[in-house]
């Protein structure tokens, strides 16, 4: 399907000037290929801009780990299992961190936290592990509400001022569940609970798709909450 050339262009679309198609649509060259095709484009969102105390910003970016920010949320399971590229940028010490909280005793739900060493490649001071699954990686919706508002108290009582959130679909649970239900409690808390330190919430991710899935229920949520709002430009 994605090798197949469109009948239908010669260096440009002769369909377009005999559609009404929206502006995004029609600056949209697909250049012959069908499965690009403008027809079916998907106009890209911009996240709303709201009146919020805290902050909120949703943003794609390569690398979360370089995201300047007092403190990072790690959605994680139950053995606080952590990805390749983390145990290379700690040069491969988190686990053993992990491993003292471990033997501590975790509760699903809750937040377990420690200072990230100056020798890690990691822009952030101090690291979250946000226990929202089992094992078997499945994403338990209550345990992930719980742990969204624990870990922003958490942060806030650390008297940290930034924080960058990760989304927690981890793996195995619907991308468009887990980001309504980690959308909704961070706007539930944030709207209840007058902060002492945070000012500012980072959502960062590495693809598209969850940065446009994030922001289309972030837009959701505050326009329902907030009323009229008008995009960011």
């Amino acid at each position: 399907m994605s090798d197949l050339l469109c009948p239908f262009y010669q260096k440009s679309c002769i369909l377009k000037n005999q559609a009404n198609l929206p502006d995004f649509k029609n600056q949209h060259d697909c250049n012959a290929q069908i499965a690009k095709c403008s027809f079916f484009a998907k106009e890209k969102l911009k996240q709303v801009s709201t009146n919020s105390p805290v902050k909120i910003i949703i943003k794609q970016v390569s690398n979360v780990f370089l995201v300047k920010a007092d403190a990072i949320i790690y959605p994680t399971n139950n053995i606080l299992e952590t990805e390749q590229m983390l145990k290379i940028l700690s040069n491969h010490e988190i686990d053993k961190r992990n491993l003292q909280i471990l033997n501590q005793g975790i509760q699903m739900g809750y937040p377990y936290s420690f200072e990230i060493p100056n020798s890690w490649k990691i822009k952030q001071k101090h690291f979250i592990n946000a226990v929202i699954a089992g094992e078997s990686r499945l994403v338990n919706e209550p345990d992930l509400k719980s742990c969204m508002k624990k870990s922003i108290l958490l942060a806030d009582k650390l008297k940290l001022e930034s924080l960058l959130i990760l989304p927690a679909d981890f793996g195995t649970h619907d991308l468009s569940l887990t980001s309504l239900a980690q959308l909704s409690s961070i706007f539930l808390f944030c709207k209840q609970h007058e902060f002492e330190n945070l000012k500012n919430i980072f959502i960062c991710m590495t693809d598209e798709e969850t940065e446009q899935c994030f922001i289309e229920y972030y837009n959701r949520i505050f326009k329902e909450k907030e009323g009229e709002i008008t995009p960011d430009k």
